[in-house]
């Protein structure tokens, strides 16, 4: 029997199991990224349905439609709407982490960014926003980006309220303030 011989196959063995197992590992490593990656979409709509819900309550929903118009709101009603839009936007920084970190593909992030810029876009809130210096809460680049989608005269952007009919002026002109 040849001792080296079979010290060469040993080696041999050993270096095909050492990379079966890189082989293993790497494809549980890609695994563990995709799983990761759905995992951080369901906790970021977990987090937008959140926000989303509180407008359920008819003094946030008409406090922002009455605020977004811009004419005349209460405190109660600026109140109840800049407090939404703080959780709104606090949760797209979450959102704009996640997608400057490669987590979240392009075309979710611009989805989330499009809502984000509706939000602000409304007279009243866009007021608040540059006037009032209700961007000041917001991380530089939010607020960059933002500022810059909503000074695009190419492509302006389409208010909240305008998108859907339960955010317009006329359906909550009667509704108790």
């Amino acid at each position: 029997m040849n001792w080296d011989a079979i010290g060469a196959v040993g080696e041999s063995l050993g270096a095909l199991a050492v990379l079966v197992t890189l082989i293993y590992l790497a494809i549980q490593i890609k695994q563990n990224k995709a799983q990761q990656k759905r995992e951080e979409l369901v906790s970021i709509q977990h987090g937008q349905n959140a926000v989303i819900a509180q407008l359920n309550d008819p003094r946030v929903m008409g406090g922002y439609v009455r605020t977004a118009a811009d004419k005349s709101p209460t405190i109660e009603d600026r109140g109840a709407s800049f407090s939404w839009v703080v959780q709104y936007l606090n949760h797209f920084q979450i959102v704009h982490e996640l997608y400057s970190s490669g987590s979240l593909e392009e075309e979710q992030y611009q989805l989330w960014l499009g809502f984000a810029v509706a939000v602000v876009a409304p007279k009243g809130i866009r007021r608040w926003w540059e006037e009032e210096n209700g961007k000041l809460g917001f991380h530089s680049e939010v607020r960059t980006l933002i500022d810059m989608r909503l000074q695009d005269s190419a492509n302006p952007p389409t208010p909240l309220t305008k998108m859907w009919s339960q955010f317009s002026g006329d359906a909550w002109k009667n509704a108790a303030q």
